[in-house]
């Protein structure tokens, strides 16, 4: 996919604003959330999701706004970010199809029970809401967008879907009572369809500007015989 100029681009916003809710599902973290909250205090409670929602806002912005500078810096190239991030993203949107959690979150969870307080930044926010296959979503919608441009057509939908989290988070005891656990299942095994279908088409595109890139005869040679 080649870079996108103008400050807003539509199909980007909705392509990215699926990916991320599917990758930032707002209801699969209440359980976690209430669960690793046991015992806290209504303020607690209250404190540690203000603390989430500003972590994962800023979080998300900051890889927005210099992923790709980070990427240059360790020399790696967009086609190879893509394929590792697709795979990334796949196996994330695999794993909420089977319900299980990753390894990772698994051991980000049993951390933060044991230090009990203190858990708001981490794993609470990284990587339990927004983790791997987040920001590697993130750097790629930025790379397919001019400069300036990624924070008009990604920063709002950064925005909403924080908003949604820290919604969700507040108001974790009565969406968990009113929704149960079969509902919040459904919910995200959903956003593991739309999930892997993004994996899918990031890696697909990654292969294809890795091919391309490495092998530049081929391209016109293709165009030619059309």
């Amino acid at each position: 996919m080649e870079e996108v100029t103008g400050l807003f681009h539509a199909e980007l916003f909705l392509k990215f604003a699926a990916a991320l809710v599917a990758l930032i599902n707002p209801l699969y973290g209440i359980p976690i959330f209430l669960g690793m909250t046991k015992g806290y205090s209504a303020v607690e409670r209250r404190r540690t999701a203000h603390v989430i929602a500003i972590t994962v806002f800023v979080a998300a912005t900051i890889a927005t706004v210099i992923g790709e500078e980070i990427l240059q810096f360790f020399g790696i190239g967009v086609p190879a970010f893509q394929i590792g991030g697709g795979i990334i993203v796949l196996l994330i949107g695999l794993s909420m199809l089977q319900d299980t959690s990753s390894a990772g979150d698994q051991k980000a969870k049993k951390a933060g029970e044991q230090s009990d307080r203190g858990i708001a930044v981490v794993p609470l926010s990284i990587p339990l809401t927004i983790g791997p296959g987040s920001f590697a979503t993130i750097i790629l919608f930025a790379h397919l967008l001019s400069d300036g441009s990624e924070l008009v057509t990604m920063v709002p939908v950064i925005f909403i879907i924080t908003l949604l989290v820290w919604l969700g988070l507040l108001f974790a005891d009565p969406i968990s009572r009113l929704l149960g656990n079969t509902s919040i299942s459904i919910v995200t095994r959903i956003m593991a369809i739309i999930l892997v279908a993004v994996a899918v088409e990031m890696t697909l595109n990654g292969a294809v500007s890795f091919y391309q890139g490495h092998f530049p005869a081929a391209a016109p040679a293709t165009a030619s015989g059309g």
